[in-house]
């Protein structure tokens, strides 16, 4: 997610790509529409009655009363044919009822007429997953090659989760019941992605690996040649290809990366952590750059005292040339990423080596300097580990600033009751066990009324994405306390790990307020290629993510490469280490200077 310097032309190229993105996405859309549906005359006698048997069934679906749901549904598409939720709900009611081909004729009406129905059990809210429970049900029905059928169609439009087909992604690790009966069929093992690697040699084995990136590449990612030609990057392909036998397992993983790399967009990343071959060894702590250097925020227990050390060389090479030299492997949207994301894959040992900062197999040492004395640390590297990307950890202090006390919580809310401020940070698009985000959202608008808040800090500084689905409540309560408090300002906190889901709060807030953006320019665009489908090769058993679709969250003709603060506050080592957040007392100065 960047691009400066020699990127300026890529930058500028990227426009005609959007275009073409969109008409990429649109093929899902022409591809389920083409059935010859014809509008036919609507049965309903009392409209009112339908809209409360609608509202009822649509809600004892999302409670899983399917025994309930059933039969209003059946009155509601006798009654009225042309709307493809009902179908789809009626599917699933069939689904969980084993009528499975009775599923089969709902999911195929409402695959041809469309529906946007979220937040339905087990459901399936776009047309590629609509396909696989259409598969599912001709599976159980015991009907294979229907099943297959609809599998590659449902592959064909871009599905995200093949790994989870024959139980080789992170979260299923056994094939999928629907499937059972015909896991051992070549027809089935070629649609999930099958390939017998025990009696491969080595070499053999990684450039099966090889082959199978570079196809899911192609069928997986919305637009993969956008930034590079496909010929070229086949030269790539195939120089790795050849290479093979003289690299370590490390480094061909490392080639993997600089192909990835390649996309040149942020959705896309190699994650070599939980493979059986290639993993990673990692250094034992956590960087981050600041606006006057890269420092260590975090340790392990044996080198704690690390912590506050700027680094000035990795080896011989300055950190600026490290961080420029990991755009190679480091796919991205903007700039603002790779100050995110480089100091994360300055971590790993095998990415040092593969970039030349440092000699191939040698230890890595740093060059750092803390307060005024300058030192060199050869720290013992460890097994990669990965729990999500990089955030800043929290202090050692007893006084936490307000932006780091819970940034570990989806999100929460503290109230200043001398500015009027309600401050709510949101780090993670994705529901509590305790209080879904719709819910939160209401509890935050009933603050607003009965404290009779003037101003409101919606911060997405920590916040890397999620489910987008969950998202309305929340941007319009933003509305809402713009309505109600005409008078008062909204402030929305962005920094460069606002990405993904959370980036697409912004981008609607924006939208539909005037809110003062404070922080740093944000770390994606607001029309991006994104979305993460898992992919996990078959030798190796490494796994990693490759964009699947284009998000066009703004205007057609929103290029902006992010979206730039209104109030530019950039952090400084000093203030994270001192516990300030500048961004936070510019917003106090603004509400208490107006």
């Amino acid at each position: 997610m960047l691009y400066m310097n020699g990127r300026m032309l890529l930058s500028a190229l990227l426009l005609v790509g959007v275009s073409l993105n969109a008409v990429a996405q649109n093929k899902t859309t022409e591809m389920v529409n083409q059935a010859d549906n014809v509008y036919l005359a609507s049965q309903v006698k009392k409209p009112i009655d339908y809209l409360a048997d609608k509202q009822q069934a649509v809600q004892f679906a999302k409670q899983a009363q399917w025994q309930q749901a059933k039969p209003l549904l059946e009155k509601l598409t006798n009654q009225y044919q042309n709307d493809g939720a009902t179908w789809y709900l009626l599917g699933l009611a069939y689904f969980n009822h084993k009528q499975w081909l009775n599923a089969v004729s709902a999911f195929e009406q409402a695959l041809s007429l469309g529906h946007r129905l979220t937040g339905i059990p087990d459901g399936a809210s776009t047309p590629n997953d609509l396909m696989v429970k259409i598969a599912q049900a001709y599976g159980f029905a015991g009907e294979q090659v229907l099943a297959i059928e609809w599998l590659n169609k449902a592959l064909a439009a871009r599905w995200d989760d093949k790994p989870k087909l024959a139980g080789r992604s992170l979260f299923s690790r056994d094939t999928m019941a629907a499937f059972k009966n015909m896991e051992n069929s070549d027809a089935f093992k070629r649609a999930a992605g099958v390939i017998d690697t025990q009696n491969m040699s080595r070499d053999a084995g990684w450039r099966s690996d090889l082959a199978y990136l570079y196809a899911e590449i192609q069928r997986l990612h919305v637009n993969p040649f956008h930034s590079i030609s496909q010929a070229d990057f086949k030269a790539q392909v195939d120089a790795l290809h050849k290479r093979i036998p003289q690299l370590s397992d490390e480094q061909i993983v490392f080639g993997f990366m600089q192909l990835i790399g390649l996309l040149d967009n942020g959705h896309n990343i190699l994650i070599p952590a939980w493979g059986a071959h290639g993993n990673f060894a990692q250094l034992p702590v956590q960087f981050y750059l600041f606006n006057d250097g890269l420092y260590i925020v975090a340790a392990s227990d044996e080198y704690q005292h690390l912590i506050g050390s700027k680094v000035e060389r990795f080896g011989d090479v300055s950190v600026a040339n490290a961080i420029e030299l990991v755009g190679n492997i480091n796919a991205r949207d903007n700039q603002m990423q790779q100050s995110w994301l480089a100091p994360y894959y300055l971590s790993l040992v095998p990415v040092l080596q593969g970039l030349d900062i440092v000699p191939a197999e040698q230890a890595v040492t740093l060059t750092l300097r803390k307060q005024d004395e300058q030192f060199t640390v050869t720290p013992k590297a460890r097994a990669m580990r990965f729990t999500g990307f990089p955030k800043l950890p929290k202090l050692r202090s007893s006084e936490l600033p307000t932006y780091l006390k819970h940034n570990e919580i989806p999100y929460w809310h503290e109230y200043f009751a001398e500015q009027g401020l309600l401050y709510v940070q949101v780090n993670d698009v994705r529901n509590r066990k305790d209080m879904s985000l719709a819910e939160f959202s209401t509890q935050l608008r009933d603050i607003i009324i009965s404290k009779d808040i003037k101003h409101l800090v919606l911060d997405l500084r920590h916040n890397s994405g999620g489910n987008g689905s969950i998202t309305p409540p929340l941007i319009a309560l933003t509305a809402f306390f713009e309505m109600y408090k005409p008078q008062g300002k909204l402030f929305v906190m962005v920094g460069r790990n606002t990405f993904s889901a959370g980036h697409d709060i912004l981008v609607k807030v924006q939208a539909i307020t005037t809110p003062i953006i404070v922080g740093e320019p944000s770390g994606t665009r607001p029309n991006t290629i994104g979305e993460s489908g898992w992919f996990n090769l078959p030798y190796s058993r490494q796994h990693g993510l490759l964009s699947s679709q284009f998000h066009q969250t703004s205007a057609p003709e929103d290029h902006r490469i992010w979206v730039a603060p209104d109030l530019p506050i950039e952090l400084s080592a000093d203030d994270y280490f001192a516990a300030k957040d500048p961004a936070l007392a510019a917003i106090f100065s603004v509400i208490k200077r107006n």
